[in-house]
């Protein structure tokens, strides 16, 4: 019995399991103005197939609200999604620099094509709106994430259901001549919220027995964090 994926559950290996063989059929349309220099749209939507797809299947009596001993099969998977990005020129301010505006949203949907369950671990719609002011070589980042709830989940595997929750991040670099230097403070305000693709947290006792811990419980996403860098180029 091992876990690989994070989500608590037991699992029966398969040495005879087929490697996984997607298709992905996507297309990208770009608009930008004539100059291409005061806006710009990109957007790719895209679909895969995958054959082949290692999902799991309960191995033996499974219930939901606990772990459960699951076993790795072969299935069929499909997914699309779109990937959104686009940016702004606001304008300069003589002698207090330039503003940009930039975003992008991300939205994918996944599905098991045998069973009808949704995909472990896939991301829900996530959203960044950043506000970037240069001025010289100094710029600065003022930026917002959202993530939505997660509530399409992996019912074969008891996948932990999350709330939607945003972010505010602050970042500023400075390049000069071969060094940069990078400083900024990730989620400004502290915000408590649950990682969506973090899985279940099993920290708090013993895991040799299955359901010696409670169920349910997500990983948490990382509280305010302060960050410096410093990079040399040659």
């Amino acid at each position: 019995m091992n876990n690989f994926v994070g989500d608590g559950n037991g699992y029966v290996g398969d040495v005879g399991l087929e490697p996984e063989i997607a298709r992905t059929l996507s297309l990208s349309a770009d608009w930008h103005d004539a100059a291409q220099a005061r806006w710009n749209l990109h957007m790719t939507p895209y679909y895969a197939r995958v054959e082949d797809h290692i999902d799991a299947r309960c191995a033996g009596t499974c219930s939901g609200g606990q772990f459960n001993v699951l076993r790795d099969v072969n299935q069929s998977a499909r997914l699309f999604g779109v990937d959104l990005t686009g940016a702004a020129r606001l304008g300069s301010v003589p002698g207090a620099g330039q503003f940009v505006l930039r975003g992008g949203v991300n939205y994918t949907d996944g599905k098991n094509r045998d069973t009808g369950d949704a995909l472990y671990n896939v991301v829900p719609v996530t959203a960044r709106l950043a506000l970037v002011h240069s001025l010289g070589a100094l710029s600065t980042t003022l930026e917002s994430e959202w993530v939505t709830r997660k509530d399409d989940i992996s019912n074969v595997r008891n996948e932990i259901k999350t709330a939607g929750y945003n972010l505010i991040h602050l970042r500023s670099a400075y390049p000069w001549r071969t060094v940069r230097l990078d400083v900024g403070i990730e989620n400004l305000f502290d915000r408590r919220y649950a990682l969506p693709q973090g899985g279940t947290y099993v920290g708090q006792g013993s895991t040799m027995g299955i359901n010696a811990v409670p169920w349910g419980v997500a990983v948490p996403g990382p509280g305010r964090s302060f960050y410096a860098a410093a990079s040399y180029s040659f």
